[in-house]
């Protein structure tokens, strides 16, 4: 499904991926942690296309996605949704709107389609009937919500989740991080979670990789994490003190 093999970054001569190794299965949920600035965003932006690696591959679906044509990529994106940080609604559009932008931008279906299509995503996430609010009526978890559903409406294989609960209460959290664990179980999709929220790390992820020194290490499940004795079990135990 998803492989970066040996693969390195570095921005203006600093070295901020090592020698990546990473292999993600079909419907496996991952979390990627580390501290702020480790290389977690870039390890997603690699993931989508939007940077090249300086080395080294990253295979997506069997193809390596920065030796393809710009059409093909544009194609392999098409099967991959992100939640971004901060949702990155359209306050310019309602939330249907908003919801409908991608559909209408990449995929050709008739305007009866994605009206359905639009309705089907807000109650897939729990907000049938907000389609004529704008973006600034609403909560932050709500927000969340929305930017989840524009994320999943064109049935992605693949869900990047950008820091999916940071600037949220422990409630609104919770919320969230189901949300993300019945729609991978419901709909099949494949989960990379980058976050340091430590509820977030042991609620939504099956394996637990930590960045560290541009390198990922070995990774953890939820159940070995809390007792770790390495690098992990230090953050791990840094969060919750």
């Amino acid at each position: 499904m998803i492989e970066l093999r040996n693969v390195s970054k570095s921005f203006d001569g600093r070295m901020v991926l090592h020698d990546v190794n990473l292999t993600i299965q079909t419907g496996e949920r991952i979390a990627i942690i580390g501290t702020s600035g480790c290389g977690k965003s870039t390890l997603l932006r690699l993931i989508m296309g939007l940077h090249a690696p300086d080395a080294g591959e990253v295979l997506i679906f069997g193809e390596d996605i920065h030796r393809v044509s710009h059409a093909r990529l544009l194609k392999i994106r098409l099967k991959i949704g992100i939640l971004f940080q901060s949702a990155a609604l359209f306050d310019s559009m309602n939330v249907a709107a908003n919801v409908a932008f991608p559909l209408i931008e990449n995929f050709n279906i008739p305007a009866a389609r994605v009206i359905d299509r639009v309705a089907q995503k807000l109650e897939l996430v729990e907000m049938s009937g907000f389609g004529e609010h704008d973006p600034a009526d609403l909560s932050g978890g709500q927000r969340k919500r929305i930017g989840l559903a524009r994320a999943l409406s064109g049935d992605p294989e693949v869900m990047l989740y950008d820091e999916p609960t940071t600037g949220l209460d422990p409630i609104l959290s919770t919320n969230i991080e189901d949300l993300i664990v019945r729609l991978s179980r419901q709909l099949k999709v494949t989960s990379i979670v980058v976050t340091h929220q430590i509820s977030t790390i042991l609620r939504t992820a099956d394996k637990i990789y930590m960045m560290h020194n541009g390198t990922l290490l070995e990774p953890e499940s939820p159940e070995t994490i809390m007792t770790a004795t390495s690098i992990y079990g230090e953050f791990i135990r840094g969060g919750l003190s």
